[in-house]
C-alpha cells in the first residue's frame, strides 16, 4: 500500500484526462486529491486507490506554478515529498522546487501518462497501430492520393486531367471533353484529390435543376463525397438560425437558378468557398440572366471549374466570355485572341507529327527551329520529339485553361449497329397490348434473347408503367423499372435488381431519366421504344451503353409503326446523319438548321421527308467539315500528355497492389467490434455490434453494409461500397489508430531460453510532426518521420542489432494482470530510459529536418524556374500561380523549422522462457 502525504502529486490510472493531481487531505483510510486542470476533487480509499505517483526525472523540463520553466538537475525525498534541484531556463542559478509547486499543466506525453497509469493494450492492437501509421504516411506522400478510390475505370485522359488540375493553386479551367468521356468524373476526381490533400475545404457546385439528383448520386456513389443540397427551403431553414446558411456545410450543391436570387447570391459570395464548379457551362453566356451573377461570384472564389461538352455551342464570342470568367486579365481582347488561335492552329500538323514520333520533314524541322529557337545544336532526332512536343504545347495559350479530349483520340468505344423494325398499324383491341404490334415485337425479342439483358428507354413514366404491367400480366415477365416518380433508394434497388446475374431482371424499363447519369455498360441491347427529336438526347440514350468499358458491340433496336413520328425520325437520324452508328457532335446544330423542314415532315407528306433528308445530309456534311477544320489539335494533345498520364495510372495501380487494404481493415474490424462475413469471393457484409469500441464508422449503416475491395466488382455492382485507401471508412480507421490512444502502450512476453528470465527491453516509437495550413499540402513533402529505438534495462542501444520482426517471432501476448504488475514495477526505470531515448530521437530528427530543408529549397527552386519558363512562353500562366509557389515554400520551411518530436508508442518486452 502506498504512503500518501499532503502535497504529493499523483495521476489517476482510470481518468488520465484529469491531469496532475495534488493530495490535499489524508484521513485514516481515505484521501482526497484535487485536480486543478479540471477543478475537481476525487476521494479514494488509501488501500486501493487507482493512482500513479508522478515524479520528474533528471534532465526533464517542467513548469513552476508561477509560470517559469526549469530543467531538473537532481531529485531527493524529504518527509514523503519529492524535492527537485533545478536550473531555470532564464538563468544559471540553481533553485529548490517542491513537488507541490509544479504547475498542474505539466507537459506530460499521453503515452508516458499511460505508462505511469499502468494502462496497456494487447500486442495485436499495438501492431495494428504501427501498420496504420505506416499506411497513413504512405497514403499522404503518394502523388495520387485522392485518385485511388474512385468507382471508375482507370482511364489515362481522366487521370491526367484530374491530377494536373487538382495540383494547381486555385485552378481556373474548363473541362470540355466530348460527350461520353467523363467530364463529371474528371470534376469528381479533382474535387476528391483537392479535399484529400487539403487544397480545398469548401466546395460549391452549381448545376441546372435537372442535374441535381445526378450530381448527388455520382459524387456519393463514385467518390464517397456527400453533397448537401441547398434549395430555397433549406436556405430559409438555415437562415432562421441567424447565420449565413451556406456556412452550415462544407460541400454544397445548388441549382444555378439560386445564384440569381439576390438574397442567396450575396450569402454565397460571403461564404468563402475556395472552389466553384459549374456544369453545363455553355448555357451560361452574356445573353443569359445567370451570366452576371455567375461572373460576379467567380471573382470571389479562387478556384473555378467550368464543365461543357459543347464549348462553342453558343458561338465564339460566348466562349470567349467564359474564358474571361476564368482569367479576365489574360483574355481581354476578342480580336487578339482569334489572331493568336489562328497562329496556334498553323502548328497543329507539326505537333501531330511530333506526337506520332515520325521523322520531321525538312520544312517541319525548320518550322520547329524557328518556333522553339533550338540554338543548342540539336539535330532532327526522334529521341527528342517528346520533349519538343511538350515545349510546343507549353506555348499553347488555351491548353492550360481548356482540357478537351475527343472520343476518336481516346479510343476504346464499342461499335454500334442499328436494327429498324417497321411494323403494321395497331388493331384496336382490349386490353391495348393484344393489338399493339410494337408490344408483340417486344415479347418476341425477350423470348429470343433469353439470358441476355436489355435496356428499354421511352419518354414518359406512364409508358414505363403501362409496359411493366403488360409484361407482368400477359407474359409473366418481371421487369425492373426506373422513372422520375421513384425515390433514390427505389432506383438504386431497381438498378441492382437489373444488374444481378443470378436472379436479376432481364429488362429495365426506363423513362427519359434513364438517359442521364446511370451507366449500364454491362448491357449491349438497347431498345428505343420511341425516338426523341433532339439529337443530343438520342446520343445520351445510346451513351448509357456506349461507354468505355463496354465489352460488346451495341445493337440498337428501333421498332416503329408507319403512323408514328418514328417513321420520320428514324430515316432522319439514320440517312440524314448516321446518328445511331456514330457519335454525332453536330447533331444539335443540324437540327437547328433544318427545324422547319423537320416539322413539315412530321406533319405529313413523303415529299417533305425527301426534302428533309436532302437538306439534313447537306447540313451535316457542311457542319462536320467545319467542326473538323476548327478542331484545336494542340489543345487536344495538351489535354492528355500520354507518357505522364500512363505514369500516374501506373502509380494508382501500384499503390493499391503494394498496400494491402483488405488485411488492414480485416484486422481493424476484428479489434473494434465490427462483424464481417464473406458473401462471395469479392464482397463482404459488415454489421455493427454492441461491442464496437467507437461510436460510428463512415459508410457503415445500422442494418449493415455490403463492401468490396475489388474495382471490377464495384464497377459492376453499384449496390456495393468500394473500400479504398481514399474511402471515408478507411480514413476514419487510420485516424482512430494514429490520433487516439489505441495501441500506444503494450507489454509482450519473449520466449528466449538464451536470456535470463525477467530480462526486459524497452521499444519506443518516436514520431516527428510538423503543422502547416491544410491548403499547403505539407504531407506531400513531409508526412512525418518515425524512429524505432530499442534499449535494454541498462539503457544500451540495440535498435540496429535487433529488429521488431525478430522480437515478434519470439513474442506472445501478455495478459492484462501481468502487464499491470510489470508496469507498476518498472514505472521509474521506464521514465528514466524514455528520457534517454527521447534525446536520441531528437538528434536523429534534427539531422533529417536539416536535410529536408535543403531538399525543399532545391525542389521549389526547380518549380519556380519551371513557372518562369512557362510565363515567358504562355500568356495564360497567371502571376498568382508563381506567387503561390513561393508562399507554399515559405510555409513549409517554417513548418519544418517548428517540427516536434513526440513519443508515439511504447512496447515493453520481458523474457518468460517456457
Amino acid at each position: 500500500m502506498a504512503e500518501f502525504t499532503v502535497g504529493q502529486r499523483w495521476l489517476s490510472e482510470t481518468e488520465i484526462d484529469l491531469g496532475l493531481g495534488l493530495v490535499t487531505d489524508v484521513s485514516g483510510r481515505q484521501l482526497s486529491i484535487h485536480f486543478p486542470a479540471v477543478d475537481e476533487t476525487r476521494f479514494y480509499a488509501t488501500h486501493s486507490a487507482p493512482l500513479a505517483r508522478f515524479q520528474l526525472q533528471p534532465e526533464q523540463r517542467a513548469q513552476h506554478f508561477e509560470g517559469w520553466w526549469f530543467t531538473v538537475l537532481n531529485v531527493q525525498q524529504q518527509g514523503g515529498l519529492m524535492v527537485y534541484l533545478v536550473r531555470p531556463d532564464d538563468g544559471d542559478d540553481e533553485h529548490v522546487v517542491m513537488e507541490s509547486q509544479i504547475h498542474h499543466q505539466v507537459a506530460l506525453n499521453p503515452v508516458l501518462s499511460q505508462v505511469l497509469a499502468v494502462k496497456a493494450d494487447r500486442l495485436d492492437l499495438f501492431q495494428l497501430r504501427r501498420q496504420a501509421h505506416n499506411a497513413k504516411v504512405a497514403w499522404q506522400q503518394s502523388e495520387v492520393a485522392g485518385l485511388l478510390g474512385a468507382r471508375v475505370q482507370l482511364l489515362a485522359h481522366q487521370i491526367y486531367v484530374a491530377k494536373t488540375v487538382a495540383d494547381r493553386f486555385a485552378p481556373r479551367v474548363m473541362l470540355a471533353d466530348e460527350v461520353g468521356l467523363g467530364k463529371t468524373i474528371e470534376a469528381g476526381l479533382i474535387i476528391k484529390r483537392r479535399i484529400a490533400t487539403g487544397r480545398s475545404q469548401r466546395v460549391l457546385i452549381a448545376v441546372p435543376d435537372s442535374l441535381l439528383h445526378q450530381w448527388i448520386v455520382e459524387m456519393q456513389r463514385r467518390f464517397a463525397i456527400t453533397l448537401s443540397l441547398f434549395d430555397e427551403e433549406r436556405c430559409l431553414v438555415e437562415a432562421e438560425q441567424g447565420e449565413n446558411p451556406f456556412l452550415a456545410a462544407q460541400h454544397i450543391l445548388v441549382s444555378q437558378n439560386l445564384l440569381t436570387e439576390p438574397r442567396w447570391a450575396d450569402a454565397i459570395a460571403e461564404a468563402e468557398f475556395d472552389l466553384l464548379v459549374l456544369d453545363e457551362a455553355h448555357h451560361i453566356h452574356p445573353q443569359q440572366p445567370q451570366f452576371a451573377a455567375v461572373h460576379s461570384l467567380s471573382t470571389r472564389i479562387p478556384g473555378l471549374l467550368l464543365l461543357t461538352a459543347t464549348p462553342d455551342q453558343e458561338g465564339p464570342e460566348a466562349q470567349f466570355s467564359r474564358l474571361q470568367m476564368l482569367d479576365a486579365e489574360r483574355f481581354h481582347d476578342f480580336a487578339q485572341f482569334n489572331q493568336q488561335q489562328a497562329q496556334y492552329q498553323q502548328l497543329a500538323p507539326l505537333a501531330q507529327q511530333l506526337a506520332s514520333e515520325q521523322p520531321l520533314s525538312t520544312e517541319q524541322w525548320q518550322q520547329l527551329n524557328e518556333y522553339l529557337d533550338l540554338a543548342d545544336g540539336s539535330d532532327n532526332n526522334p529521341q527528342h520529339y517528346r520533349k519538343w512536343l511538350n515545349d510546343l504545347l507549353d506555348r499553347h495559350a488555351t491548353g492550360r485553361v481548356i482540357f478537351r479530349n475527343r472520343r476518336q483520340s481516346v479510343g476504346g468505344f464499342p461499335k454500334r449497329r442499328v436494327e429498324a423494325i417497321p411494323l403494321t398499324e395497331a388493331v384496336a383491341l382490349e386490353p391495348w397490348w393484344e393489338g399493339d404490334p410494337k408490344y408483340a415485337w417486344l415479347i418476341d425479342f425477350l423470348r429470343n434473347n433469353r439470358g441476355e439483358k436489355a435496356l428499354l428507354i421511352c419518354q414518359s413514366t406512364e409508358q414505363v408503367m403501362a409496359l411493366y404491367e403488360a409484361l407482368r400480366v400477359s407474359a409473366g415477365i418481371h421487369a425492373a423499372v426506373f422513372h422520375e416518380q421513384m425515390s433514390l433508394i427505389e432506383r438504386d434497388r431497381a438498378a441492382a435488381f437489373f444488374a444481378s446475374d443470378e436472379e436479376g431482371a432481364s429488362i429495365l424499363l426506363c423513362s427519359e431519366i434513364g438517359s442521364e447519369g446511370r451507366n449500364f455498360q454491362f448491357v449491349h441491347h438497347l431498345v428505343l421504344y420511341d425516338l426523341p427529336s433532339n439529337p443530343d438526347l438520342l446520343e445520351q440514350r445510346i451513351g448509357r451503353l456506349d461507354r468505355i468499358g463496354q465489352q460488346h458491340d451495341i445493337t440498337i433496336y428501333v421498332p416503329y409503326r408507319e403512323d408514328e413520328d418514328e417513321a420520320i425520325l428514324y430515316p432522319w437520324y439514320q440517312q440524314g446523319m448516321n446518328a445511331f452508328e456514330q457519335c454525332n457532335p453536330v447533331g444539335f446544330s443540324v437540327r437547328e438548321a433544318v427545324a422547319e423542314q423537320l416539322q413539315r415532315a412530321l406533319n405529313g407528306g413523303s415529299k417533305a421527308l425527301e426534302q428533309l433528308l436532302q437538306q439534313t445530309q447537306q447540313q451535316h456534311q457542311q457542319l462536320t467539315q467545319q467542326h473538323e477544320a476548327g478542331r484545336n489539335r494542340l489543345q487536344e494533345l495538351s489535354a492528355c500528355r500520354q507518357p505522364q498520364a500512363d505514369e500516374w495510372v501506373d502509380a494508382v495501380q501500384t499503390f493499391n497492389q503494394e498496400n494491402d487494404l483488405a488485411d488492414f481493415l480485416n484486422r481493424f474490424w476484428d479489434r473494434f467490434g465490427i462483424h464481417y462475413e464473406a458473401l462471395d469471393n469479392n464482397s463482404w457484409l459488415l454489421t455493427p455490434t454492441e461491442h464496437m469500441r467507437i461510436p460510428a464508422l463512415p459508410g457503415l449503416s445500422d442494418e449493415g453494409s455490403r463492401v468490396t475491395f475489388d474495382r471490377e466488382t464495384a464497377l459492376a455492382r453499384e449496390d456495393v461500397d468500394w473500400l479504398s485507401w481514399d474511402h471515408p471508412m478507411t480514413q476514419a480507421a487510420l485516424e482512430t489508430l494514429c490520433d487516439r490512444q489505441f495501441g500506444r502502450v503494450c507489454v509482450a512476453q519473449l520466449n528466449n531460453k538464451a536470456l535470463p528470465a525477467g530480462t526486459w527491453f524497452l521499444e519506443a516509437d518516436y514520431e516527428v510532426r510538423a503543422q502547416a495550413p491544410k491548403r499547403y499540402a505539407l504531407q506531400e513533402f513531409f508526412a512525418g518521420a518515425s524512429y524505432r529505438l530499442l534499449v535494454d534495462s541498462q539503457g544500451r542501444d540495440l535498435s540496429q542489432k535487433v529488429s521488431s520482426k525478430a522480437l515478434e517471432q519470439q513474442g506472445t501476448y501478455s495478459d492484462k494482470q501481468f502487464s499491470r504488475e510489470l508496469l507498476k514495477q518498472l514505472r521509474q526505470p521506464l521514465q528514466t530510459l524514455l528520457l534517454t531515448t527521447e534525446q536520441q530521437a531528437e538528434e536523429m530528427a534534427q539531422a533529417q529536418l536539416h536535410s529536408l530543408q535543403q531538399q525543399l529549397q532545391q525542389q521549389f527552386a526547380e518549380q519556380l524556374q519551371r513557372m518562369d519558363y512557362l510565363a515567358a512562353v504562355n500568356p495564360a500562366v497567371r502571376d498568382d500561380e508563381k506567387a503561390a509557389i513561393s508562399e507554399r515554400q515559405n510555409a513549409l520551411s517554417e513548418a519544418l523549422s517548428e517540427a516536434s518530436v513526440n513519443l508515439a508508442a511504447v512496447r515493453i518486452w520481458v523474457n518468460v522462457p517456457r
